[in-house]
């Protein structure tokens, strides 16, 4: 005996279907279906018994009521999974052990049933899970049940399986709408975030593909969202132009502006999140984000760009990371921004904390301006107390401002490193300062520069040691054997110059020698290249000569 099912009126498909209101079974014969008509006439409207038996005895409307119920179920089990729809239908969104077909009419019932009462999460697990079940359909299978359960019952099989694709195309499209008019009872809210929700998992956010039901959903949300989109848009392009023409006032004039940006782009980016996801798992640009993105960019360039607010661009180009990454245009875009704008913030701020090493520089720089012959004191402070500064910065030693501030104290030192060798002569401590430098710099356009310097100054070296500079050449003149004269040639070099005594003459005789200077000569006049110290040799001539004159002067008294 066949055991009938009564459950409350619930204005699902499932229980509209003929099976349902007879409470019959796929099992049952033509004359068992006749006899539960005959019965359910006692309870309820006879027009819709008749109608049922209609359907069920009729081989093609037959399939359409098979299609929508349970097939390959047994009545029993049948019986069980409605008292469980009746009772607790949430139970079945994840049912086991069941006919694809079969688990997929319980789940659009169980969600038909259910929709209003749960949470949007629990919405989007039901839409994936009834998307998932469609595309687990085969019509040879949904046909093998079918014609399993009529081989008990007594109706002919179904061969053509045309037929029963065509009644899955019906079937699919009942579930869609099902799902879509669920939704469209939902507070905009749940809506979206059901929406949302269920998107991003089925596409992984946006890295596979979804099931076909899903992108159906998204395509009718579009439509649906289309008017609200369009007008924050509008929003967004008015409070876009109003902050570039405002921005010449500066920061104080435009924030106010960008707050209504961002809230505007977020509740744009709330109802768009399910197309955007969508759009990227087909490989497509959901257009109407994209271009509100780089509207929003746009602004973002211009503040920086135009006006130096650097603060406010890193704001919205932050705001668009976090809203538009799903369109890769966009997210492409705005990650080279957001690179560059973080690199130039860096800068600032590091270049703020080299402020007193540069300030250091620039007082060096004064002061051997105005005393070049203390620059090798100056040049040796620069290298300590720089140091000092450079390594207390709070920036990484491989940072450009960390290699940029040590140019800069490379470019000083070598300043003084010049200006103490044009007033002193000492090139020794000259080729020392620009060794140090060299050694800091590591722009290639300075260390050529040291370098030339470097290359000068060892020339000086080797030519002139520590000479002192002349302005103007001695004189060499005598009258009457009486004057002044160069005499002797030694420490000569490979450039051809020599150390000479330069004597004061009396009838040619040299009496006193009064200095010597590195010469070159071409046997006609001499280039003086630089001063030097007497000998010892010359101080006992001087000596000697003074006890001459004494002896002489005495004498003559």
């Amino acid at each position: 005996m066949t055991e009938t099912v009564t459950v409350g009126a619930t204005a699902t498909q499932i229980h509209q279907n003929p099976f349902f209101v007879l409470g019959a079974s796929t099992r049952d014969d033509r004359r068992r279906i006749l006899e539960l008509a005959d019965q359910r006439s006692l309870e309820i409207d006879d027009d819709a018994c008749q109608k049922a038996r209609s359907q069920l005895t009729s081989p093609r409307q037959r399939l359409t009521a098979e299609i929508a119920w349970l097939p390959g179920i047994s009545p029993r089990k049948a019986a069980d999974l409605l008292s469980t729809l009746e009772r607790a239908p949430l139970s079945l969104r994840r049912a086991s052990g069941l006919p694809t077909l079969a688990n997929l009419n319980l789940a659009v019932a169980a969600f038909a049933s259910a929709g209003e009462v749960i949470d949007p999460a629990d919405i989007a697990d039901f839409i994936i899970e009834i998307s998932n079940l469609v595309e687990r359909l085969d019509p040879a299978d949904v046909a093998r049940d079918i014609n399993e359960d009529r081989a008990v019952s007594g109706f002919a099989e179904v061969r053509a399986l045309d037929q029963v694709e065509a009644e899955l195309a019906e079937r699919k499209r009942h579930v869609r709408n099902c799902i879509r008019d669920a939704l469209d009872r939902m507070p905009a809210d749940k809506l979206v975030t059901a929406m949302t929700i269920a998107v991003e998992t089925a596409t992984s956010a946006g890295q596979a593909h979804a099931p076909e039901l899903i992108d159906d959903l998204v395509d009718s949300y579009e439509v649906e969202t289309k008017g609200f989109l369009d007008k924050e848009a509008d929003n967004i392009a008015r409070l876009v132009d109003a902050a570039l023409n405002a921005a010449h006032s500066g920061e104080s004039a435009i924030l106010p502006l960008i707050d209504k940006i961002e809230i505007v782009a977020r509740n744009w980016d709330m109802a768009a999140q399910p197309i955007q996801l969508s759009a990227k798992a087909r490989g497509l640009d959901h257009e109407p984000s994209r271009s509100v993105a780089f509207k929003i960019r746009s602004l973002a360039i211009e503040l920086f760009n135009e006006h130096d607010l650097l603060e406010q661009s890193e704001r919205l180009t932050k705001l668009l990371l976090n809203l538009f990454s799903e369109i890769p245009d966009v997210l492409d875009r705005v990650q080279e921004d957001n690179h560059a704008l973080s690199e130039i913030s860096q800068r600032r701020e590091e270049s703020a904390a080299i402020d007193p090493v540069r300030e250091l520089c620039r007082e060096i720089s004064r002061v051997i301006e105005r005393q070049p012959a203390r620059a090798d004191q100056e040049a040796s402070r620069l290298l300590k107390d720089g140091a000092v500064l450079l390594n207390g910065a709070p920036i990484q030693r491989t940072s450009p401002t960390y290699q940029d501030a040590r140019d800069l104290m490379a470019a000083t030192v070598m300043q003084c490193a010049v200006a103490y060798g044009n007033a002193t002569s000492k090139w020794k401590t000259c080729l020392t300062l620009l060794q140090q430098a060299r050694q800091l710099a590591s722009d290639e356009e300075l260390t050529q520069r040291i370098q030339k310097n470097l290359e000068i100054v060892k020339s000086n070296d080797e030519r002139l040691g520590d000479l002192e500079p002349i302005n103007s050449a001695p004189s060499l003149s005598t009258i009457n054997g009486i004057g002044f004269k160069l005499y002797g040639s030694t420490d000569a070099r490979h450039d051809g110059s020599y150390m000479a005594t330069y004597y004061f003459v009396f009838l040619f005789l040299p009496i006193f020698p009064i200095s010597r200077y590195r010469v070159t000569s071409d046997g006609t006049r001499y280039q003086f290249l630089g001063k030097g110290p007497l000998r010892d040799f010359d101080k006992w001539h001087i000596g000697i000569s003074l006890c001459l004159i004494a002896l002489l002067i005495f004498n003559m008294n």
